[in-house]
């Protein structure tokens, strides 16, 4: 019910960007750029450099716009604490889409889109699927090799606060410092192995909490709910969109 609630709010924005599309173009003059491709930084800066994200705005009116966000997503693999090692990926692949509809300030806005200080509506999901091989090195509450399996879905839909900059008549910088939302979390973890375990350890622990230090968010999404040795859960909870993006006007 939650993810319908969601999906629901996701493609009303798309049909409000859809319908928009055919709105009163005369205050633009014939050679005005309406089209600006980007080029998303935020998940290559921040999670893993094999991330490629690219967005797609279209100037629909001198102070309404609508875009397009999808590519690759995954999330870095790293050591566990010191006592832990992960020795091989197995498997890692993940994507992402989003859309945005935004209402640039007529009055605070001296040019026309995509230039100035805007507000708009979002929804965006989040896949993500990782298999790992673990070694335990030095420990005294866990010993052997495991496989980690996990897959993270986010499904979000909110409301945004950004800046685009328009620099000379081609590129933008365009920033989203604040984007709240109500987000679906749903994800699984299992373990399976010749892993020998103590579960009432930090071991179990400390693999939740990697995943929360390199996912900005998910602790909150989660409702800090730990993750079992095998097992599923479904939350709902609060989330933030930002992004740092570099675009072209054509």
């Amino acid at each position: 019910m939650k993810k319908n609630i969601l999906l629901t709010l996701f493609f009303t924005i798309t049909i409000i960007s859809y319908n928009s599309y055919a709105q009163d173009s005369a205050a633009f003059s014939p050679d005005y750029k309406r089209n600006v491709v980007k080029w998303n930084m935020t998940p290559f800066l921040i999670w893993d450099y094999s991330n490629i994200n690219f967005s797609y705005e279209r100037i629909l009116s001198p102070h309404k716009s609508f875009s397009l966000n999808a590519g690759y997503f995954t999330l870095p693999s790293t050591g566990i604490y010191d006592s832990l090692n992960i020795t091989s990926d197995n498997k890692k692949f993940g994507f992402t889409f989003s859309g945005d509809y935004r209402w640039y300030f007529k009055k605070r806005n001296k040019n026309f889109a995509p230039d100035g200080l805007y507000w708009g509506a979002y929804g965006s999901y989040h896949y993500y699927r990782w298999e790992n091989d673990i070694t335990v090195l030095n420990s005294e509450v866990a010993h052997g090799k495991v496989t980690l399996d996990g897959k993270l879905n986010i499904l979000s839909a909110g409301v945004e606060l950004g800046y685009q900059f328009a620099v000379g008549k081609r590129w933008t910088f365009d920033l989203v410092f604040m984007g709240p939302s109500l987000s679906v979390y749903s994800g699984k973890l299992s373990l399976s192995g010749n892993l020998t375990v103590d579960e009432e350890s930090e071991y179990l622990q400390a693999i939740y909490d990697i995943l929360v230090g390199k996912f900005p968010g998910l602790k909150t999404l989660i409702s800090e709910r730990n993750f079992s040795p095998s097992g599923a859960t479904t939350s709902i909870g609060y989330g933030m969109r930002y992004l740092i993006q570099v675009g072209f006007r054509f």
